[in-house]
């Protein structure tokens, strides 16, 4: 298991990047009554010295904070979705892929920052593989906000499924959070359940308002009020006209702001993840709320994000990213007191 982490600190920011899978996490901001917030989601199990640890899905070992996925999600095609899913997946091409949201996502990184007050990592792909290499910085701005720029370089143009995977925490107590989304146009739920036994919303419907989501008891939930009173796992795609999110924590007083550009991450997968998973290394004790911007059909993988016939791309929502050469990204999260 990798623990080697870059040190960044500029202003009232400071924080840590692993390298493997560029996780940046835990961030510290101060604020002048010296007030110190730290808003990522850290599972409770990373960076431990646990054998258990060692057996992991490397993307699992540190788990926390935010990282870019390149490709967005699962490996392997899943067929166990209902039929309007699975039209015409056999004509889709994949790629050489075995990584959960990618081969980034579970090696490490090469340091390659040039200053104590920023964060920067570059990692090479396979030589086979369709992307060539990735590059991320993390910097501090003036205004005591993160910035990120990430390049992916590729060698011919191809379409892939990415995203941003931003796991925040959430106070203990249910209902002391609140998501806010200023640009809502629509909501899906899961092709299908997303744990069987332990999810309580119905999959496959189209959401159109998130504070009255159906149940599989038949009844509503407010999806937007956090910590959910229910112990569960579920994943929520937005259909959104602006970039931007915010998740304000009335326990610890502030928001964290998380802004990017909606024409290269068209939709917002929410990850909630509310002590659901009885299983190691989650164990009933991990509580996030995961918000991932995304040009993908949830997180599917390559085969149904590229295709064409899938219910996502049938009414109009981009499910991938045509890469050419070099292709930049930037983005910001922030936080202000509330």
């Amino acid at each position: 298991m990798s623990n080697k982490a870059i040190n960044f600190q500029k202003g009232n920011v400071s924080g840590k990047v692993s390298l493997l899978g560029a996780m940046v996490g835990p961030v510290q901001f101060r604020f002048s009554n010296d007030k110190v917030i730290q808003p990522f989601s850290i599972a409770p199990w990373a960076n431990k010295e646990e054998s258990k640890n060692d057996k992991l899905p490397p993307i699992l070992k540190n788990l926390g904070g935010e990282w870019p996925c390149v490709p967005f999600g699962t490996p392997g095609t899943r067929r166990d979705l209902p039929p309007e899913w699975l039209r015409n997946i056999e004509s889709v091409e994949s790629v050489n892929e075995a990584f959960m949201h990618g081969f980034s996502s579970n090696h490490e990184w090469q340091d390659i920052s040039k200053s104590s007050q920023e964060a920067e990592l570059s990692i090479e792909y396979p030589l086979k593989h369709p992307v060539k290499g990735l590059n991320r910085k993390i910097s501090v701005t003036d205004n005591n906000q993160l910035e990120f720029e990430l390049l992916v370089e590729t060698e011919q143009p191809v379409e892939l499924p990415i995203g941003l995977h931003g796991t925040f925490k959430l106070p203990n107590k249910p209902g002391k959070a609140k998501l806010m989304i200023d640009s809502f146009k629509g909501a899906y739920t899961y092709p299908v359940t997303v744990e069987p036994g332990i999810s309580i919303l119905k999959p496959n419907q189209k959401i159109e308002d998130l504070e009255q989501v159906l149940r599989l008891d038949g009844r509503v939930e407010n999806m937007t009020t956090l910590p959910l009173e229910s112990v569960t796992e579920e994943l929520i795609l937005l259909d959104l006209s602006e970039g931007r999110i915010r998740l304000q924590n009335y326990d610890e007083g502030y928001e964290v702001v998380f802004e990017w550009n909606i024409e290269q991450f068209p939709s917002c997968l929410l990850w909630y993840s509310n002590k659901g998973r009885d299983y190691y290394p989650w164990n009933k004790r991990f509580q996030a709320m995961g918000i991932e911007p995304i040009a993908s059909a949830f997180d599917l993988g390559v085969v149904h994000s590229r295709n064409a016939s899938s219910p996502l791309r049938e009414v109009g929502i981009k499910t991938g990213f045509r890469l050419e050469g070099e292709d930049r990204f930037s983005y910001r999260i922030s936080v202000n007191e509330i």
